[in-house]
This record gives structure tokens, C-alpha cells and sequence, in this order.
């Protein structure tokens, strides 16, 4: 999508906002607001990076880096709708059936439209630094960030998730983040029970869509308490802030390096392969991140020897790229796959991905003739709901490969994550509803343990 088009959309949303009827409640406004922000942004795509980190409870703290508008994307009166953070809310809805509460600033004197625009949605106000009007007095800004902490505390207990920007202020990615205040993570440190920080990493959204990839990461949640904070007048929260901001810029940093073929994902990968070189009766998982976040992998299988080569956002030709070097000096006696679900966002039919499917097994029995080769069906997620159909041919057509090709067998997962009336189940998903929780990789592991049993001990 092109700027000029992308400004036109964003523009209509604005206006959406701002022509919202009066007994439209502003909860109503943010979620259809949510609604055509992420519709906006599936134009132009967004990569995303760790969903798998995101909290299955409600009620968290959403803490972003705050990056500038391109200077370009006005929409009224010198108004900028911030992308990074209309995303952030978005995503949220999509995940969490609620765009949660943003904190946003107070608007200046001039800035009729931010102030509409931001008292339509209901947001939280706080007083920046850089936007504190003329003649406000301190007494004005003590009284507001009680407001802040009161409503956040209110709205966070009533499950809704806090979107927060440290800073203050916003940056150029190159520049970004800025320095952190303390308030958000006082307030954390002041709740009990206590909320979860969600730290999501933005890069390039300063930048006009057709020139450069959007990128969000999701990283680990954690607690104030993790650091040892318990009481916000504690005397250390004030270092234990600078740590965290600290790690933001690192993580801000490697975001925005290319690493489209996963060269430090597999460097790890190759060493923990060298490690396993000499080793019998080797059984590899290899594949996407679902072989990926499968950590206890080990544990699951101490019967086997087994080896996780698994990287997240594998696609098949990544996989194909990547198995000379990482399987090299191996000698597996049962290779265990999971591929193709990631070769989905590309477009193509279900009988193109079959047949890189197939080419990708045909590639791997030559290299080793005398290893079985077990192929994980495809599972069903809520993330990919709109290509189920697609699934399913897939995974029929590689069920079929099996039957013809006597070192192959597949193991389904797609029929044993669907309850009684074949839907998905919601128990077996992460919040992201694409990748497994614990109880889906129980249900993996189960499936994956009957066809090992069957087939290794019919193969010594």
C-alpha cells in the first residue's frame, strides 16, 4: 500500500472518531477503532516477533517504545495519529477481544484535534514534560497523575490490558527508546496482586510504509518483584528502571538488523548439532517454531536420544537452505517434521505447498536412506481459522505421500487438537492462537510417542 492511500485510511479513521455519535460509549469507539486499524495494517503487513510471549491472563501492562510519526501522516490540524501505538491496540484486539486503555498526553492549547480525537476514545491523560501548557500549576499536574494511578489501577483490575509508553515522549527508531520514567513500573510495584509487563519492541514505524518492513517483538513478560521490587518507594526502583531501559535499547537495536535467513538462530543450532555428531540412535526434530518452543523436548522423550533443531518462522526453503549445515556429521535414526504452515502467508495452494513438502522429504531420504521420516500434520490455530480448507488438503496430501513412500509416516495432530463437534480447541493455544500451551504439546507428545514406539521398534 502506498503512503498517499495509507494517509486516506487513516484519515478516515480519524474522522470515524471524531463523528462518533454522543451515546456511542467510548469502549464501543476503541474497538471499532481497533477493527480498522488492524485491518489497515494487514495491508502493509507488520513482522511480529514472539507472540508466544503474550499473557494468557488479562489485566496486563503493555510497555512500548514510542516512535515517531513520519511527518507526512497528518491527519487534522497538524494531527498525527501514532501508528505504533494504534498498532499495539489493534493486536491487543486481536488477541484479547479488547484494545485495552492507552495512556496518552495531554493535548496543548492548539491541539484541538488530538484533544478530541483522544477524549472520544477515553484514554488515561498524563502530563509529558514537553506538553505541560503555559501557567499549569504543580499542583494541576500532582492532582492528574493521582487520576493516572487511580483509573489505571481501576482499569487494570477490571482485566483490561494498560498500554503504556515510558518515556514520555517519542523517537526515531535510530534514537529510540529514550529515557524511561518511573511511573508505569512504581505503579506495578504499588498492585497486589501484582501485573504482569509485557515489554513489545517497535522499530520503523517512523517511517512511510513502502519504504521499509514495520517490526514489533514481543519480549518475556516480567514482575517489578523479579527484580525484587515489591514497594515503589523503594530506593532501587530507580536503578532496576534503568536496567530495564537499558535492554530495551539493546533489544530495539538487534531488532532492526536483517536476519532474514537466521544466521544467528542457526549458529546456535550448529553447535548444539556438532555436540550430537558422534551420537547413536539419534532422533531429530526439525522444523518451525512449533519443534522450536518445544522445551522440554528432552524430558518428554528420555527413552530417545533426542535433538530440538527447530527455528521459528521456518520456512520450507529455510529448512531446505539450512539442512546441510545442521545436519551435518549426523546420523539420526528418525527425523521428526514440522513444515509448511509457516510457506501459508505466502500465497500459495495447497498443492504448491504439498509438493515442496514432498520435494523436501524426497531431499532428506537421499541424504539418508536408512532414517524413518515422520512428518507432523499441520495443526489448526484460530490465527490461520481462514485457512483451515488449505490445512486440511495439505495434510491429506502428505498423508497420502505416506502411503506410497515405505520411510515415511505421518503423524496427526490436525484431528487430535479439534474437541467432539471437529472444532479447534481453545484449552490447546497460546493466547496468540497459533502456537501450542502446555496441554497442546502434551497432546503433541502423545502422538508423537505412538508413532516412535510403532515404527522405531518395528525398524530395529
Amino acid at each position: 500500500m502506498k503512503s498517499a492511500e495509507f494517509l486516506i485510511k487513516l484519515k478516515g479513521i480519524f474522522q470515524e472518531v471524531i463523528d462518533s455519535p454522543q451515546n456511542t460509549s467510548p469502549e464501543e469507539i476503541r474497538i471499532n477503532n481497533a477493527i480498522h486499524v488492524r485491518d489497515l495494517f494487514k495491508k502493509i503487513g507488520v513482522q511480529i516477533k514472539g507472540s508466544e510471549h503474550l499473557p494468557y491472563e488479562r489485566g496486563s501492562i503493555f510497555i512500548y517504545n514510542h516512535l515517531n510519526n513520519h511527518p507526512d501522516m497528518i491527519v487534522g490540524d497538524q494531527f498525527q495519529i501514532t501508528l505504533d501505538s494504534h498498532f499495539i491496540s489493534s493486536m491487543l484486539y486481536t488477541y484479547y477481544g479488547n484494545p485495552g486503555i492507552r495512556v496518552t498526553r495531554h493535548a496543548l492549547p492548539n491541539e484541538k484535534s488530538h484533544q478530541m480525537y483522544y477524549d472520544r476514545l477515553g484514554y488515561i491523560r498524563v502530563f509529558t514534560e514537553s506538553f505541560i501548557p503555559k501557567g499549569t500549576s504543580k499542583k494541576t499536574i500532582k492532582n492528574e497523575n493521582k487520576l493516572f494511578y487511580n483509573r489505571a489501577v481501576q482499569e487494570l483490575q477490571n482485566d483490561r490490558s494498560l498500554v503504556c509508553s515510558p518515556e514520555g515522549f517519542s523517537y526515531q527508531t535510530q534514537n529510540s527508546p529514550g529515557t524511561f520514567k518511573k511511573g508505569v513500573f512504581s505503579l506495578a510495584s504499588s498492585m497486589n496482586p501484582e501485573p504482569k509487563i509485557v515489554p513489545i519492541v517497535l522499530a520503523n514505524f517512523d517511517s512511510l510504509p513502502e519504504d521499509v518492513d514495520y517490526k514489533c517483538q514481543i519480549m518475556p513478560p516480567f514482575k517489578m518483584s523479579d527484580f525484587g521490587i515489591y514497594d515503589p518507594k523503594d530506593i532501587r526502583l530507580n536503578q532496576v528502571v534503568k536496567t530495564i531501559n537499558q535492554r530495551y535499547k539493546r533489544w530495539v537495536k538487534k531488532l532492526c538488523v536483517p536476519d532474514e535467513n537466521f544466521e544467528k538462530e542457526i549458529a546456535v543450532l550448529q553447535r548444539r548439532s556438532k555436540q550430537k555428531q558422534q551420537h547413536q540412535n539419534l532422533v531429530v526434530f526439525y522444523g518451525s517454531s512449533t519443534i522450536r518452543l518445544w522445551y522440554h523436548l528432552q524430558q518428554d522423550f528420555p527413552s530417545y536420544n533426542t535433538l530440538n533443531l527447530g527455528f521459528g518462522g521456518a520456512f520450507i526453503h529455510s529448512l531446505s537452505t539450512h539442512f546441510e549445515t545442521l545436519f551435518y556429521g549426523l546420523h539420526p535414526k528418525a527425523i521428526v517434521l514440522y513444515l509448511g504452515g509457516n510457506d501459508l502467508s505466502l500465497g500459495l495452494s495447497a498443492r504448491e505447498i504439498t509438493d515442496k513438502i514432498q520435494t523436501f522429504i524426497e531431499m532428506v531420504h537421499q541424504k539418508f536412506p536408512s532414517t524413518i521420516i515422520f512428518s507432523i500434520s499441520i495443526k489448526p490455530s484460530f490465527e490461520r481459522q481462514d485457512l483451515l480448507k488449505v490445512i486440511q488438503q495439505i495434510n491429506q496430501g502428505t498423508f497420502a505421500l505416506s502411503m506410497q513412500l515405505p520411510y515415511l509416516y505421518q503423524i496427526q495432530l490436525y484431528e487430535a487438537l479439534l474437541d467432539e463437534n471437529q472444532q479447534i480447541r481453545s484449552d490447546v493455544l497460546l493466547r496468540d492462537g497459533l502456537h501450542l500451551n502446555k496441554l497442546g504439546y502434551q497432546i503433541l507428545k502423545s502422538q508423537v510417542k505412538k508413532a516412535l514406539e510403532k515404527h522405531l521398534s518395528e525398524s530395529d
